[in-house]
C-alpha cells in the first residue's frame, strides 16, 4: 500500500534503518538479460554472477530478479556453480540493469515489528542512460511480492549513495545527493534530503562527504568512499599521493571524517582501507574500491581486483573489523568493467523486528 510520511503520526510508528551487519531475512540480487551489457563479456560476467549467488547462499536465502524466460539459463549457470539447490529463489521480473543496491527497496524496521520498503525516485545516475524505467518500478514491485506497504519520495536517491550504522546516523555524499541531475539544485536541496532521510530513516544525523572517485558512473557514491563496521566507526578509501585522480579528494574526505562525532559527542573510529592499484578497461580506468565489500550472515564478501598483495592487505584489514565472519574472496574484475562491484549489485532485506525508541 503506497504511502508517504507527509501525515502524522504514522501508524507503525518510528522507523529504524538497520546496519547491514545486523541478521538478515535475505539478499537481492538482479540478472542481466541485455546483450548490450558486458559487451564481449557476457559469458564471463554471468559465470561470475551465478557463482556469486552460490557463494551468497551459503550464507542465507538469495533472491535473484530474473525474467521466466532467462531462468533456465540461470539455473544451468547455477548448477554448473555447484548449486546445492537451496536458497536461491528466483522471481519473475525482468530489469533494466543490475545494480540492484541503487534501484532496489530499501526496508526499515518498525517500532510495530512490521519490515516497510522506502522507494525513492532512479534515474541512472542522473540520467547517464535511456533504460531505467523497469529499474524505477523495482521497489513497488517487490512490496507487492513480499506483501509490504511501501513508502513512496520523490526525492532522486540510490541506495549506494547513502550508509546506515542503524544507530541513528548516515554517511553520504554532496557529489551525488546535491547534484543536479539528480534534481537537487534548489538552494534547499539539503535541507529538504536531510528531512526526508530523517524521518524516513529514524535518523539523528547526516554526515556528508566531498567528492567520489575517479571513474566512477554514479558521480561518487559512499559505498565506495567510507562504510561504517560499527556504530562507532568507520572504514575509509585511502591512497597514495601519487594518484592525482583521486589523493584529494579523499584526502578532503578524510579529513571530514576526523571532524565526524557521534550523536553522544565522541569521535568516530577511523580504519584507512586503501584503494586497490589503479585498474583499467578500453584506456578508462575504473572505479576499483575495496569498500564495495558485501556483508552477510557470517560472511563478509571482499571485491578483489588481481593484485595478491592489495587483495591480501585489503582481506586482512576487514577481518579484523569484522571477527568471526568468514573473508570470502570474489574476482570482481569484469563485473567492475560496467561500473559497480558487490555492494552495487546487492540490495538486504534485513529481519522483521521491533525495536525501543
Amino acid at each position: 500500500m503506497p504511502n508517504d510520511l507527509t501525515t502524522e503520526p504514522f501508524r507503525y510508528g518510528k522507523r529504524r534503518f538497520p546496519a547491514e551487519w545486523e541478521s538478515q531475512e535475505a539478499i537481492w540480487f538482479a540478472w542481466p538479460t541485455r546483450n548490450d551489457l558486458w559487451p564481449g563479456f557476457q559469458q564471463e560476467v554471468r559465470r561470475d554472477l551465478s557463482a556469486l549467488y552460490v557463494t551468497a547462499s551459503r550464507y542465507q536465502t538469495v533472491r535473484v530478479l530474473c525474467p521466466f524466460a532467462a531462468q533456465d539459463e540461470l539455473k544451468e549457470h547455477l548448477k554448473f556453480s555447484a548449486w546445492d539447490g537451496q536458497r536461491i529463489e528466483l522471481f519473475d521480473y525482468q530489469t533494466d540493469d543490475v545494480w540492484c543496491r541503487d534501484f532496489g527497496p530499501i526496508f526499515v524496521q518498525t517500532q510495530t515489528g512490521a519490515l516497510l520498503i522506502t522507494s525513492w525516485e532512479y534515474n541512472a545516475w542522473g540520467g547517464k542512460f535511456a533504460l531505467y524505467q523497469r529499474d524505477n518500478a523495482v521497489p513497488e514491485w517487490i512490496a507487492e511480492e513480499l506483501g509490504l506497504d511501501c513508502l513512496e519520495f520523490d526525492i532522486v536517491a540510490e541506495g549506494g549513495a547513502i550508509e546506515s550504522n542503524g544507530a541513528g546516523s548516515l554517511l553520504t555524499t554532496e557529489c551525488v545527493l546535491l547534484n543536479a541531475n539528480r534534481g537537487q539544485h534548489e538552494s534547499d536541496a539539503r535541507a529538504r534530503i536531510e528531512d526526508r532521510f530523517s524521518r524516513a530513516f529514524g535518523l539523528q544525523q547526516i554526515l556528508w562527504l566531498g567528492d567520489g572517485l575517479a571513474g566512477d558512473d554514479t558521480d561518487g557514491h559512499i559505498d565506495n568512499l567510507a562504510r561504517f563496521f560499527a556504530e562507532d566507526g568507520i572504514l575509509y578509501a585511502t591512497t597514495d599521493p601519487s594518484d592525482s585522480a583521486n589523493f584529494a579528494a579523499l584526502e578532503a574526505n578524510r579529513l571530514r571524517l576526523e571532524g565526524f562525532r557521534t550523536p553522544a559527542g565522541k569521535p568516530f573510529r577511523t580504519i584507512p582501507l586503501p584503494l586497490p592499484p589503479a585498474v583499467f578497461a578500453d584506456g578508462e580506468r575504473l572505479a576499483a574500491s575495496y569498500l564495495n565489500f558485501l556483508i552477510l550472515n557470517g560472511a563478509v564478501l571482499v571485491p578483489t581486483y588481481g593484485d595478491q598483495a592489495a587483495d591480501d592487505h585489503a582481506c586482512q584489514i576487514l577481518s579484523e573489523c569484522f571477527p568471526g565472519r568468514n573473508m570470502e574472496r570474489v574476482d570482481s574484475r569484469v563485473i567492475l568493467r560496467e561500473g559497480g562491484s558487490l555492494h552495487c549489485l546487492s540490495q538486504p532485506q534485513p529481519l522483521a523486528a521491533g525495536f525501543n525508541a
